[in-house]
């Protein structure tokens, strides 16, 4: 499935902003940890020891979705980290291809990442169609902004978590409003639910843009 520009500019915008903790244009397994370690600095205790550990594999299994997908094209490469031990292969029709070991050896491009999302995208019509690590972390990113644990962000959660995560939004209660629709809607985990997928799969701006700071 050929994504639109605007898609491609959301996936970008996660790649860079969510991910590539130290800015060197790949995602490296230790990405993921400082992920969860900002996850831990910002969320007050609001997600409990299990969810970090659920959190964790989640990013294992995205991680070798990741790896596998692009070992399968040459032209999204994952490429060697000798410092965690990377063994290179030669393989005649494909050239040399990584084969990671088990300290996560290997680095992803942006191209990777993308291309992982054209193909889960290319069919997925709702959140139960998106790979099974996804939907387990749509609830531990949810509970990350629900710092009270009481089901629903409110505005001051909502713009703690932009500070937080330090999100360009210029008018945190205007993009709260979009979220809740002008106060019809309820901000919890349905709502969330909703929005993640329209973040993921809209092909236009929309109330999903919500979840990154910005309005539609």
């Amino acid at each position: 499935m050929e994504l639109n520009t605007f898609q491609k500019q959301k996936i970008k915008f996660t790649f860079d902003f969510f991910l590539d903790y130290n800015k060197d244009g790949a995602i490296q397994w230790d990405d993921f940890q400082e992920m969860i370690k900002r996850y831990k600095d910002v969320n007050k205790g609001s997600l409990s020891d299990a969810d970090y550990k659920l959190m964790l594999a989640s990013l294992e299994d995205e991680w070798k979705d990741l790896k596998a997908l692009a070992h399968a094209n040459e032209d999204h490469p994952v490429h060697a980290n000798e410092d965690h031990g990377a063994r290179v292969h030669a393989n005649e029709d494909h050239g040399a291809r990584v084969h990671a070991n088990e300290d996560h050896g290997a680095s992803v491009s942006f191209d990777a990442y993308l291309a992982m999302w054209e193909k889960t995208l290319a069919t997925c019509k709702s959140v139960s169609d998106l790979p099974t690590w996804c939907q387990k972390m749509i609830p531990i990113l949810f509970k990350g902004m629900d710092v009270s644990g009481d089901g629903i962000v409110d505005l001051e959660e909502f713009g703690n978590y932009c500070k937080n995560f330090q999100l360009d939004c210029e008018d945190v209660p205007a993009v709260y409003d979009v979220i809740t629709d002008g106060g019809k809607v309820t901000f919890d985990m349905n709502r969330y639910k909703e929005l993640y997928f329209r973040l993921l799969t809209s092909p236009s701006a929309d109330a999903g843009n919500a979840l990154m700071g910005k309005k539609p």
